[in-house]
């Protein structure tokens, strides 16, 4: 008798005396007997167990990521490796060098190669129905036999333990395929070794010293060797260290990524997690650790935590990754003539306000305005003067100001009635200057070069009384074509580059026109051409100094170089919605180019951009409502151009 027995046997008999309760019971047992006999004529049917919520593929990769392959030569088949949920097929693109295929089922790439192919990345993408995942391989097809280089295995120093499967440790060859694999000295009791395809697998049997092997790749053109550190222990040790390849990436979006790799140290790690989740289209293999993938979003770096676990322990790392991209150009209206220096004005309508500049090879009056909705351009109102590398300043309502090029003369366009009036005169005639929208709704005009001669003055124009004030606050040097930024709290204005005997010193300038302008070291070549940006993030990008850009911290009133692509003179700038900058175009000492160029902030890195579709210099860019930037006009060794291109970030 059990204990549940031998209590009920012994329970009292008045507790077995309680009709009511009894009568419940027996109530409740025929409902149970009613409905498993079908009671019901619906009872039969069978309610189905709910499904569980389908997980995407994640952590895709490859055994072998990059390999150098023999024309008629089968191949070693490249199995992938993959965590998340079940894969349901495989896709890979480009197609696969002939003779070459992909088992759409299980991902392996296997066959013999046909014919001679160019080192070319593919792309191969595991889906299920919540998702997918992405891995690149990059393969060439030669004629002759290559022999093995860069041998190297995914895991070259590890702790196993004794009685723990194994993960599959590959190797990965970056040169001709590997006919055969030895490995010196023998493994630990309980591992083996493929000597096809160089993989260590099984279950270590006994406690092994740490201690080196080498493993041999060989076909008939050579070898390549390498070493792995294995030790088994007789109980889980935690990992100790974790580190990966790239601890700070910046990607590319839409780009399939090189596979970035950790390496563990300690004892294995049975798993891989990450916090918080990595940017869309890239994953965490959970048993590998290897981040792979496509990014598909732009995003400013950020920091994630990998953390590698086993029973014993674990431990982190972590990784910063940001994600840019290239962009695209797209071909719009043509100007209603081909124009350089000239102003381009976004307004508060969204339409583009282009004026003056040389309209052909003649100095304009000429104003134009730009519809981004209907793509088409429209005469507006002529200005009274002509205006060439004049400042163009869109005020707080609306109006824009443009003051001086090659005259003192100032005037306001309203967009709301498509006219101009006079906006007075400044002291000095001025070209090449730069204007500053104060806080105050004011507007700083600095500088000058007019016929060769750079200025100290600075005047300030109040749209309230429609009158300048010459300021009595001179410049430290004197300077034109310089580069000019408002500096947050609105107080200061930093002075930097240009042409004149003041432009290897920059200067901070004072809004209020009080003190004097203060001298400022500057790290970067002299008599340049400059441009300026402020950054979101309170510092200021400035361009112009050959190849090299310089970032300013106000704050700590420090210089920081960054390399550029390509040194341009006179190219496109604009600062970007997401708040990287834009440069495109512009003369190099290869002559006008073409090409473009984007400055990721968060990581003071340059990433090319793709190009405009012609070469040019002295455009003029103007950032529209949408987040994209229209670039007006500009000019080649032929001559003005009537070109206008719209980049999508």
């Amino acid at each position: 008798m059990t204990n549940l027995s031998r209590h009920a046997a012994i329970r009292p008999r008045h507790q077995l005396q309680r009709p009511a309760q009894w009568l419940l019971l027996l109530c409740l047992c025929c409902l149970s007997l009613l409905s498993a006999c079908g009671g019901d004529d619906d009872d039969d049917k069978q309610v189905p167990a709910p499904t569980p919520t389908q997980q995407a593929p994640a952590g895709l990769s490859y055994g072998m990521s990059s390999a150098v392959y023999e024309v008629d030569k089968p191949i070693v088949p490249n199995h992938p490796s993959a965590s998340g949920g079940a894969i349901e097929r495989y896709t890979i693109a480009p197609a696969l060098p002939e003779g070459l295929v992909l088992d759409a089922a299980t991902g392996i790439i296997s066959g013999t190669p046909a014919a001679v192919t160019p080192s070319t990345v593919h792309v191969v993408t595991a889906r299920n129905g919540a998702g997918s995942a992405t891995a690149r391989v990059q393969i060439e097809v030669r004629k002759t036999t290559v022999a093995p280089s860069q041998l190297a295995y995914r895991e070259p120093a590890v702790v196993y333990t004794v009685g723990v499967p194994i993960a599959a440790n590959g190797p990965t060859n970056g040169g001709g395929p590997i006919d055969a694999y030895t490995i010196t000295p023998a493994l630990p009791a309980g591992l083996a070794f493929d000597t096809q395809t160089g993989v260590i697998t099984g279950t270590p049997a006994a406690a092994a010293a740490e201690a080196t092997y080498t493993v041999t790749g060989r076909n008939a053109a050579g070898e390549a060797t390498a070493t792995l550190r294995i030790a088994v222990e007789a109980a889980v040790v935690a990992p100790s260290g974790l580190a990966y390849a790239q601890a700070s990436a910046l990607y590319v979006a839409g780009e399939a990524i090189v596979p970035n790799t950790p390496v563990v140290t300690g004892g294995a790690a049975a798993s891989f997690s990450v916090s918080p989740a990595l940017p869309a289209g890239l994953s965490l293999n959970s048993q590998t650790g290897v981040i792979a993938g496509t990014a598909t979003t732009i995003q400013p770096q950020a920091v994630y935590t990998v953390t590698a676990a086993n029973r014993a322990g674990s431990t982190q790392a972590t990784v910063r990754i940001g994600v840019t991209a290239r962009g695209s150009w797209i071909t719009a209206h043509s100007l209603p003539g081909p124009m350089h220096y000239m102003s381009a004005t976004s307004l508060n309508n969204g339409k583009v306000l282009v004026a003056g500049g040389y309209l052909a090879s003649a100095a304009s009056v000429s104003a134009f305005l730009y519809d981004p909705v209907t793509d088409l351009w429209a005469a507006t109102a002529s200005m009274v003067s002509a205006h060439v590398e004049a400042t163009a300043t869109r005020l707080q309502d609306g109006r824009v100001l443009v003051a001086g090029g090659n005259t003192a003369t100032a005037e306001l366009y309203d967009p709301a009635t498509g006219t101009w009036q006079s906006a007075g005169s400044m002291a000095y005639s001025r070209t090449r200057h730069t204007a500053s929208l104060l806080p105050d709704g004011k507007v700083l005009v600095i500088g000058s070069s007019t016929s060769g001669a750079a200025s100290t003055t600075a005047e300030r124009y109040d749209p309230a009384t429609n009158t300048w004030t010459l300021l009595a606050t001179p410049l430290a040097f004197s300077r034109g074509q310089h580069a000019a930024t408002l500096l947050p709290g609105g107080d200061t204005v930093l002075l930097v580059g240009g042409l004149g005997p003041g432009s290897a010193v920059a200067e901070l300038y004072p809004v209020a026109d009080t003190g004097s302008s203060t001298p400022l070291a500057f790290p970067g070549s002299t008599s340049t051409v400059a441009e300026s940006v402020l950054l979101a993030n309170g510092k200021v990008l400035m361009t112009g100094a050959g190849n090299t850009a310089w970032l300013y911290d106000p704050v700590a009133s420090t210089w920081t170089p960054s390399t550029m692509h390509a040194g341009r003179f006179l190219p496109a700038m604009a600062l970007l919605a997401d708040g990287r900058v834009l440069v495109a175009g512009g003369a190099t000492s290869a002559g006008t180019t073409a090409t473009a160029e984007i400055y990721n902030p968060d990581v003071n890195v340059w990433t090319v951009a793709t190009s405009m579709s012609r070469p040019r210099s002295r455009a003029a860019p103007s950032l529209l409502q949408d987040g994209s930037v229209l670039v007006v006009g500009g000019a080649d060794s032929s001559g003005n151009l009537d070109i206008v291109e719209r980049y999508r970030p």
